[in-house]
Order: structure tokens, then C-alpha cells, then sequence
């Protein structure tokens, strides 16, 4: 591979400033009464040519803006009528502001200095004939439909921009895997192979840290090792910093005591790039230091579990509805699970229990009463019923196996009476055949066939916006401004008559930009503008981080599900892959997303085989899921696959953004991938084994540690050491902070780490009784076998 310089191109034209405040003060930024810009304004990471930034996407009315300005060294060219800025060139800094006035009001958007490289792979067949080369790896999601190589001039090639980081890959040649010829470094794919690894840009540059150091009333003191300097924002208002020696100290605006919830954010920054950011809760004006000061509206202490309806828990018998069909195997017919079942363990406290207080609930609308698809793979043939909901035949009407209006509203009260949210699953890509909008509209669907006569089904990658998901689910168009608007509206439906808390959206990158961006702008203008409700917004796209942040900013989704780091995971903790792979693969979720980041980290889900299956040997790594869960009996996991699978909830639990438990995964049910993941869900103490009552028993102790310990949602984040069998890593919010040590050998490990300055470790606490030593600023811990250790210091 090759690499090419960084191009920097600095203009000495900036965009004049048109408006000049003259009612702010030297210490506080003048604030609107009511501000033009919702949320906290995401930063925009300037790509090498040019960047547009869409301010509608941030604005409540763009047509209001003033002017606006861009750091010396960028050109702008803002188009008024189409509300979009046009920017170019470098910056010569690695972040700065984007200032915009409205009405005399000074807005900052941050602007980071793009860091990728435009890395090279090829591959020389020599003697070997290919029809088709393929690039999978860590750098997008090991899907190898994601990147394409061409042949050119004999040798097959392709280019992509990448952070700076280490990335496992190889090539896939006619479907089968090769490694570079040309690299000779390698690592352990954990199943007796090896994976070609790269690395991009130099590795020993040091980046600087930021950290919350000290409170004092309106005062706030941050330090910065190796930092040139600290940017720093209240909400959207950039803020004055004095700075002496590595200290930066900033007042909180009067302004604040006025809102019950605000936040600082600020980031630090040198020649060489961006490090950590830092975000502080403000509650009226004050630092907000108590866990128990937080709101269930503080989607930062989101702690998310995932319930597929119908195998949760029958409630109502009377609205079990199966379709006893002889072309249905019962494994895929319904099982009765309904609303009301979710309901009765919110009020026997289940939820509570686990430490959970955001509910995902899967799809509630009305599905087909006929069964549908074939398998016809290995054990039964059979069709499937829409006992998951993903078929939908109404938009907005709930399926009546799963309950009534009247038992949905009853739901959302009892859970936000007990402190819990709720989003609901929502498919906007497509429907099923029996559907209105396709019965009346069947020029709003894509293409079945491709133009070569071949089916345009099941093509994530090759046709990502227009493939069908199978001949009876028709995929919208969504480049018609009329599906669009119609969709969007389907979807506002559910929050304008229910009072959700939010939505997970299917199938996400199947849908065009344009849909997300106008579905975010009716529920501002609907519900957040008149109500003051945000609706929080999780997509569902698998891929590489750089398509799945495209769909995350201010105006469109607040966050995906992280799944480029749930491989990562599964990797680490059920293979056995060193754990330099994951620090590199959550140092570029951190790059993409921020180190505060809304993000899902999830312990699995519907579509994958259970981890604890896979870690324990049950499923095999390199089996088709699917098959094996249909032609045989996949047994309990050994005992050892507990202890892997609470590493992984730890490690979940403990890092940035919102850590998601799909059921049955608190206690660790088995299973192969659908519908083997898909069991009935055992709540009673005498259904489980010692070793899953012990599993759900520590579950419920780490999501207390997550919920009770401030810095695990707030704190900054560093890595102490990360080898092959060991990892420690600390989060610190002003006097908190925690220690999070892994061990995965399979044998016992002493791990030393250099603990933080400035803190009094005397008090340090052992969360799971861990033996340890705390010696001039040391720490030394001996933890066994697959497990791990949580030191906290309050």
C-alpha cells in the first residue's frame, strides 16, 4: 500500500464580518432569550476539497441569519435563498469556529481540520486470473461488498481516506480470502488464520488530553497536557478561556441559571491534531456532580435494553393469535408476547432490577395474517409469520396481537412513571406488499428486477438505496419527494399521538440522506419547538464508520448503532483477538463520533448469533448462523463463555454512548442466529442455571456502576495499557473517577498501570473484590482468568 501527502491549502480570504456584536461583554456571550439553534451543534470534519454544510440543518429559520464568518485559511461561499454554506481550503489549526449571527446573536459551529490519509491497496495477481477483487476489513466492517477493487494496467486496485490507526484486512479474490502479498505484518484471525494489518500515519504523535479538573460556583478549571490550545462552548456560544501554564479556567454565563439542563463542551487541540473533548452537565447554572441529579430526559446516562415483543412476555392470552399453519414451523410462528407483558415487568420492577431506563421496542404495526418468505436451506422447509414486526401492512395502526391503543398508552405511562423511556422501532424502508401506499402507489417502489432481468433482491452493498429485502417487501423510492413527505409524516404520526421518547430506525443506510434530514426537521418543528421535547433518533446501518456517520448530525439522526466496534468486541472477547485491535478500533469510533458520543454499543441483537454461543464453540465462528440453528440443538454455553460475555457488558457498560442489552443477553441465553436468537424469554430464578443467575447477578452490579458513577457517562477517557491479553483504561469527571482492567488469558494475569495525578487513591475501591496495591502512584492487580476489575474512587 501507499500513502499520499497531506494536502494543506490556506487562503487568505476569509468571509468578512458583516455584524458586529455590541451587546455582549468581554466575559459572558450575549444570548438569545430563545435560541435559533436546537441541540448542541455538531462539529463539522471538513473533507479534503470542499465542504457543504446544509444550515438548516442547524437553524430553526435560516432565512434569519445575519452573516457569518470562517476561520482565516478557509473560503466560504454562503447561498442565502438555499440556506448552504460552501467551504474550502485547510485549516491551518486543527479545530476552530464556524461563526454565525443571527439577529445580532453569535452562534459557533466547530469546524475540525480533516486528519485521513488517502491510503492505496492493490493486489498483483501475477499468474492468477480474478473476475472480481474484494477489500474486508476492520476499516469497513469486514464486508467486502463495501469496497471493490478494479483491474488496471494488471493490477487490481482501489484508494480510501482513513484515519490514523491499525486495521486488520485482506483481500477477497473470486470469494476466496488472500492476504497481501505485499505486507509482510500480520496478525492472528483467532481461527488458526491470519489478517494482513496496516498501519496508517505515525502511531507515536501525541495528541493532547483534556480533563475536568476543578468547580468553584461559576468557575470551571480544565487541564490540558500538550495542548496549544482549548476551545470551549456553552451550548452553542463560545466562551472566553484564561489560560496559565496547562490550566484553562472558563465562568459559567449567568444565562445558565435560567435552563435546567445546559452543558460546556470543550476540546483541546495541537499541531498534530484533536484530543479528547470533554462534556459537563449543568443543572440551572451549577455543575451537575450527583448521579442522582440526572433525568431520564439526559440521554447521556441512557442505559438501553431491546425487547422483541412477541418473545418477551404474554400479558393479555386473549390477543394470542397464532397462525397455526402447516407451512409454519412454530418456531417462526407468533408466541403470544405482547404490550402488556412489557408492562407487568415494569411494575414488578424487572427492568429496575437490570438497571435499564430506556426501553427499544421492536416494530408494533399491524403485520400480515398470512405467512410469508420460504427457507428451504437445511432442516425444515417452512414460511414465517410477522411475529417481528418488520412487515409492516400499516403504517400507523398496532398490530392487534400485540395489543391495543389504549395498552400502548398504558405502557408508556407506567414506564415513565417509574423513571424509564421508551423508543419505538420504526420501518420507513419498506412495506409489505399488502400495504396501502404499495396498493396504491406501486410506481413508489424501486425496481424488482435489475436491468440484466436478475432479481434486485438481498443487494445491501451493490444496491444499497433501491434493493428489496425480499419479492414480497417492496423497497420506496425514496428520491420521490412524495414518498418522502408521506413516510416522514407516517413517522411523526407515532410521536405526535403517543408520547415516545424516541426512535430506532430500520434498515437506515437504504434510505437517502434527504429522508432523515426532513423527518428531523417536522419533529423540531412539531414536537421540540411548540413542546420543548427532544426525540431522541438511532439508526441501524451496517458498514463503515465513514457511511455511518454521514446519516449523524445536528439535523438528521443523533446517533447509530456502532457495529464496526461490536465486531471489534465480539472479536476481542470471544476469539481471543489482542486487545491492541479493539484500542485501535474504539480510537476510531472516538475520531468519527467523539469521545461523548450518543452512540449504541450493543451486547447483540435479533440478527446475529448470540455472542455466548459463539465464544463458547456451540456456533462456530465461520458457520452460516442460520443453518445451524435450524438443524440442530444448540446447547447451554460453557462456563468460561459467561465470564467472556460479562467482559464484554463491562466493557459496554464503562466506555462513551449509550450501552445497548439485547434480551436474554443479561443472563446469557444461547442460541444461533434467527430465529435461534429469538427464544422466550426466562425471567424466574428457578428457570436459570447457576451460571446464568450468577451472569444476571453481575449484570445488574455493572449497570449499577454505570448508573451510580458519573464519570462512566461523563468522564473523559484514557487508555492506560493494552496488550494481548490485557487492558486497563480510566474515565475521570472532576474528583471521580474509575479504573476498568480486563484480563481475557486463560490464566491468571498481574496487570500494573500508572494510576492518574492529582487524585487520593487511598480510598480507591475494588468493585468486585478484587485483591490489589496501590504504591507511589502505581497500581498492581492480580485478576484470574477471563474476568475483570472496576476500581472506583467518589
Amino acid at each position: 500500500m501507499t500513502f499520499s501527502a497531506k494536502k494543506i491549502s490556506v487562503s487568505a480570504i476569509s468571509l468578512a464580518l458583516l455584524f458586529v456584536l455590541n451587546s455582549c461583554s468581554v466575559d459572558e456571550p450575549s444570548v438569545p432569550n430563545t435560541s435559533e439553534l436546537l441541540g448542541l451543534a455538531s462539529p463539522v470534519m471538513l473533507e479534503y476539497s470542499s465542504t457543504e454544510i446544509l444550515l438548516q440543518d442547524y437553524f430553526i429559520d435560516p432565512v434569519r441569519i445575519d452573516s457569518l464568518t470562517v476561520p482565516e485559511g478557509l473560503e466560504a461561499i454562503w447561498n442565502k435563498e438555499e440556506a448552504s454554506v460552501v467551504i474550502s481550503g485547510e485549516l491551518p489549526v486543527a479545530m476552530d469556529l464556524m461563526k454565525v449571527y443571527v439577529e445580532g446573536y453569535e452562534y459557533s459551529i466547530p469546524l475540525k481540520r480533516s486528519e485521513k490519509y488517502l491510503v492505496q491497496f492493490r493486489l498483483d495477481p501475477g499468474e492468477e486470473r480474478y473476475d472480481r477483487v474484494q477489500l474486508k476489513g476492520e476499516m469497513n466492517s469486514w464486508n467486502p461488498n463495501a469496497t471493490e477493487l478494479e483491474f488496471v494496467d494488471g493490477i487490481w486496485t482501489t484508494e480510501m481516506h482513513l484515519n490514523r490507526g491499525i486495521f486488520q484486512y485482506l483481500f477477497v479474490a473470486d470469494g476466496e480470502e488472500v492476504m497481501d502479498p505485499e505486507n509482510e505484518e500480520r496478525v492472528s484471525n483467532g481461527m488458526g488464520g491470519f489478517n494482513s494489518l496496516l498501519t496508517v500515519g505515525d502511531q507515536d504523535i501525541e495528541l493532547p488530553e483534556l480533563f475536568t479538573n476543578t468547580y468553584n460556583g461559576r468557575s470551571i478549571s480544565l487541564r490540558a497536557d500538550l495542548a496549544d490550545d482549548v476551545i470551549v462552548l456553552w451550548e452553542n456560544y463560545a466562551l472566553p478561556v484564561n489560560k496559565t501554564d496547562d490550566f484553562y479556567s472558563i465562568n459559567i454565563p449567568a444565562a445558565a441559571k435560567n435552563l435546567n439542563r445546559s452543558h460546556i463542551r470543550a476540546w483541546g487541540y495541537n499541531e498534530d491534531g484533536i484530543g479528547n473533548d470533554v462534556l459537563i452537565p449543568l443543572e440551572n447554572g451549577t455543575v451537575l456532580d450527583e448521579s442522582s441529579d440526572l433525568e431520564r430526559t439526559d440521554w447521556y446516562n441512557w442505559n438501553m435494553y431491546f425487547v422483541l415483543i412477541d418473545r418477551f412476555k404474554d400479558g393479555n392470552p386473549s390477543n394470542t393469535r397464532k397462525l397455526n399453519s402447516p407451512e409454519v414451523d412454530p418456531r417462526v410462528d407468533y408466541y403470544g408476547g405482547d404490550l402488556a407483558g412489557i408492562t407487568q415487568k415494569i411494575k414488578d420492577g424487572y427492568f429496575e432490577q437490570m438497571g435499564v431506563n430506556t426501553i427499544w421496542l421492536s416494530p408494533i404495526s399491524q403485520n400480515p395474517d398470512e405467512p410469508f418468505g420460504y427457507w428451504d436451506q437445511g432442516g425444515p422447509e417452512t414460511k414465517f409469520s410477522g411475529y417481528h414486526g418488520y412487515w409492516p401492512v400499516s403504517s400507523s395502526r398496532i398490530d392487534d396481537r400485540f395489543g391495543t391503543e389504549a395498552e400502548f398508552r398504558e405502557l408508556l405511562d407506567v414506564a415513565h412513571s417509574n423513571g424509564m423511556n421508551v423508543i419505538l422501532d420504526y420501518v420507513a424502508n419498506h412495506v409489505h406488499q399488502d400495504h396501502p401506499v404499495y396498493q396504491q402507489h406501486k410506481d413508489w417502489a424501486t425496481n424488482l428486477y435489475l436491468p440484466d432481468g436478475s432479481l434486485n433482491t438481498q443487494l445491501w452493498d451493490q444496491q444499497r438505496l433501491t434493493t428489496w429485502f425480499d419479492t414480497f417487501m417492496p423497497t420506496l423510492d425514496f428520491s420521490k419527494p412524495e414518498v418522502v413527505d408521506t413516510m416522514t409524516d407516517s413517522a411523526l404520526f407515532w410521536v405526535q399521538n403517543y408520547d415516545l421518547d424516541g426512535f430506532r430506525h430500520d434498515a437506515t443506510k437504504h434510505i437517502q440522506l434527504d429522508f432523515w434530514r426532513t423527518l428531523t426537521r417536522k419533529v423540531k418543528d412539531e414536537i421540540t419547538i411548540p413542546t420543548g421535547k427532544r426525540v431522541y433518533q438511532i439508526g441501524e446501518t451496517y458498514g463503515s464508520r465513514e457511511l455511518i456517520a454521514s446519516y449523524i448530525n445536528t439535523g438528521m439522526l443523533d446517533a447509530q448503532f456502532d457495529f464496526s466496534l461490536f465486531d471489534s468486541g465480539q472479536n476481542t472477547f470471544g476469539k481471543g483477538d489482542s486487545f491492541k485491535g479493539l484500542e485501535a478500533q474504539l480510537q476510531e469510533s472516538f475520531n468519527y463520533y467523539g469521545y461523548h458520543n450518543l452512540m449504541g454499543y450493543i451486547s447483540g441483537n435479533h440478527d446475529k448469533p448470540r455472542f455466548i454461543s459463539l465464544t463458547s464453540g456451540e456456533v462456530k465462528w465461520d458457520e452460516d448462523g442460520k443453518i445451524a440453528g435450524w438443524t440442530r440443538e444448540i446447547e447451554r454455553p460453557q462456563s468460561f463463555a459467561y465470564d467472556r460475555l460479562l467482559m464484554f457488558h463491562a466493557f459496554n457498560q464503562t466506555i462513551p454512548g449509550i450501552p445497548v442489552t439485547y434480551q436474554g443477553d443479561e443472563y446469557g441465553q444461547p442460541g444461533a442466529n434467527d430465529p435461534d436468537n429469538r427464544r422466550w424469554m426466562q425471567f424466574d430464578e428457578e428457570e436459570l442455571t447457576a451460571d446464568e443467575l450468577r451472569t444476571r447477578n453481575t449484570f445488574q452490579t455493572l449497570t449499577g456502576l454505570r448508573n451510580d458513577n458519573l464519570e462512566l457517562t461523563y468522564g473523559d477517557f484514557i487508555f492506560h495499557s493494552s496488550g494481548e491479553n490485557t487492558m486497563a483504561y480510566s474515565r475521570a469527571y472532576f474528583d471521580h473517577i474509575s479504573y476498568v482492567i480486563f484480563n481475557k488469558a486463560d490464566k491468571d494475569e498481574t496487570i500494573e498501570i500508572d494510576l492518574r495525578e492529582g487524585f487520593d487513591h487511598s480510598s480507591l475501591d475494588a468493585s468486585f473484590a478484587n485483591d490489589f496495591e496501590v504504591r507511589d502512584n502505581k497500581l498492581s492487580i492480580t485478576l484470574s482468568a477471563n474476568s475483570f476489575e472496576i476500581l472506583t474512587l467518589n
